[in-house]
């Protein structure tokens, strides 16, 4: 009785520090992003809650299934990863059918039924996370063959990212694959393969953005935004403006003139500049802190395992997501050229929420695996 009640104390503390990052994270983001919304919703929808109330509905979807993922069992996840991979496949290719894809943007990435959006892509990191790990942990002890235990990681890797990118998304194509890559040298592969692998990146990456000219020009515009400031270089010096607005305190929340229709994807890609405005360093540093918590926490779950498969999940989950923080930070910042890449929680999006709410759920769950059977490290 003694050892369960044991048991039970260290799944709650295992769970309570992801827990309370992802109520601090969503809260946080949902309040921001109605800040930055309310505007374009009266202008767009006649409705200055309408992106809010669309993300509180996406975001009990996302609770209940993270509650779910928290729970399923280890074995059960495993035994789903192939039929996810199946399935992320088949809805990424329903988004090229006429009358169910849409396009937005330029972008071919949503399934569209009865007015009701999904974007399928977001759940491209999530099962090639889960099949790399699945993968790499059944070939643990043969990292050197790589025709058995490299070559099919890297062919679903390969389609993945193909996938990704024919629908129009450079920028998430190349971050599928580099996390898939990391992946890899954490499973320990050998480092010319590594060195192999991104020499090979660079070398197709190349022809890929000189093949669409917007691509380049996105390039131009970040170098020098302002040989076109009333063009291609608007959202990056828009975007800057909002965060000198906000200086160390900001304007204070709500007060921020930016979103008032002077910068573009406000309440999406670019919310961090409204965040950024309204509640200055202070407040940006609040909320990367609050992700970096997040990340310390799902990499220690990784750390903290005996499981390759868990060691390896949770590391290519974490990443999956932070990741995403630091590139969308670093674009509004003007560090990086526009990608299109969200931020987690904060951007409008009810995809990436449920998404990035069902990776929590799996944390938390492989949280709990560090006091379950003893498995051997990846590497052996």
């Amino acid at each position: 009785m003694r050892r369960f009640e044991a048991d039970r104390m260290v799944n709650r503390m295992s769970d309570s520090g992801l827990l309370a990052v992802m109520v601090l994270l969503t809260g946080t983001g949902v309040s921001a992003l109605f800040s930055a919304s309310y505007h374009f919703g009266t202008v767009a929808a006649g409705d200055p809650f309408y992106f809010f109330n669309r993300q509180i509905i996406w975001i009990i979807l996302g609770s209940v299934f993270s509650i779910i993922l928290s729970r399923i069992p280890l074995e059960l996840i495993r035994k789903l990863t192939v039929p996810l991979v199946v399935f992320t496949i088949f809805l990424n290719v329903l988004t090229y059918v006429p009358g169910i894809g849409s396009t937005s943007g330029g972008a071919q990435r949503w399934i569209e039924i009865g007015g009701n959006s999904f974007q399928p892509s977001e759940l491209v990191r999530v099962s090639l996370v889960l099949y790399v790990a699945h993968i790499l942990e059944k070939k643990k002890d043969r990292m050197g063959d790589f025709v058995n235990s490299i070559l099919p990681v890297l062919i679903m890797s390969v389609v993945m990212t193909g996938i990704v990118y024919f629908q129009n998304d450079f920028s998430s194509a190349i971050y599928v694959f580099l996390l898939a890559i990391i992946m890899l040298f954490l499973a320990g592969i050998g480092w010319h393969y590594i060195s192999f692998g991104t020499i090979a990146v660079v070398l197709v990456a190349i022809p890929m953005v000189l093949a669409k000219p917007y691509r380049m020009e996105r390039i131009r515009s970040w170098l020098s935004p302002m040989a076109d400031p009333s063009g291609a270089g608007y959202q990056l010096l828009k975007s800057r403006m909002a965060l000198q607005n906000g200086s160390l305190l900001g304007r204070g929340l709500g007060q921020g003139q930016i979103k008032l229709g002077g910068l573009p994807a406000a309440h999406s890609d670019f919310v961090f500049a409204v965040v950024g405005e309204e509640t200055g360093f202070a407040g940006i540093l609040f909320i990367l802190l609050l992700f970096l918590i997040f990340a310390l926490k799902g990499y220690s779950v990784a750390l903290n395992s005996s499981s390759c498969y868990v060691r390896l999940a949770a590391f290519g989950l974490t990443s999956s997501v932070y990741f995403q923080v630091l590139i969308n930070a670093a674009v509004v910042c003007g560090a990086l050229p526009a990608t299109g890449i969200p931020l987690p929680l904060f951007s409008a999006g009810g995809t990436s929420t449920l998404v990035t709410l069902g990776i929590f759920g799996l944390l938390i769950n492989f949280s709990r695996y560090k006091a379950k059977d003893r498995e051997v490290i990846c590497g052996g």
